[in-house]
């Protein structure tokens, strides 16, 4: 694992994390390359909305497991959670199938995030995002306020809208992953805010070959 995350994803166990990262490539490659290996060990469940987002989310991880063929076994443990129109998915186990356009999605999404223990590890894709913001604030705190305490939570996000401003909130931490301007657009700076303390630089990395990788 990178440096700079080997020393952030072990303190984030039991914690509501966000990650804000633009760059779609970056922002997978941190969930199925950092966050999915580490917690390998436990019940991981991803939340994915909508059949074309999963689609997409699928073809990313058919690619990864033919550069890196080691994530195939922690790719086959995830728990799927998906909000769509097909109930099946193509890597790890449908756990769970809302239909999208549900007039009853909400709660039934609140009733399967309701069965999660503060062992497991619940991962919101970045289109998880996109149904916030159909949703009004009720719905969205109804969402989150089923969750259990310790659960370790991961949202990824791309960009910020008045919704996900509000969402960050709910979080404890939120990690912000940014192109490093100063150098090119394969070098990326991370930076932490908790909400017990400052913002701040934490460290850097880069992308070599689809690969998450530390500074030569």
């Amino acid at each position: 694992m990178v440096v700079v995350f080997e020393e952030i994803i072990p303190t984030l166990e039991g914690r509501w994390t966000r990650f804000i990262c633009e760059q779609p490539f970056v922002r997978d490659a941190i969930l199925t390359q950092v966050v999915l290996p580490h917690f390998s060990d436990k019940r991981s469940f991803v939340v994915v909305y909508s059949e074309a987002m999963f689609r997409k989310f699928a073809k990313f991880l058919e690619i990864s497991v033919s550069k890196f063929p080691e994530l195939e076994r922690v790719f086959e443990r995830i728990n799927f959670i998906k909000i769509g129109k097909r109930a099946e998915c193509k890597f790890g186990d449908l756990y769970a199938f809302v239909e999208q356009g549900s007039p009853n999605l909400v709660t039934e999404l609140v009733q399967r995030f309701e069965d999660l223990k503060d062992n497991d590890v619940l991962i919101l894709h970045e289109s998880f995002g996109l149904l916030l913001e159909l949703l009004d604030l009720k719905d969205i705190l109804e969402i989150f306020s089923v969750l259990p305490d310790d659960i370790t939570l991961f949202g990824f996000r791309g960009y910020e809208s008045h919704v996900d401003r509000v969402v960050n909130e709910v979080y404890d931490v939120v990690v912000r992953v940014e192109p490093d301007d100063m150098i090119d657009e394969t070098h990326y700076i991370v930076s932490v805010e908790d909400f017990s303390d400052c913002s701040k630089e934490f460290g850097r990395f880069r992308v070599k070959e689809g690969k998450l990788v530390d500074l030569e």
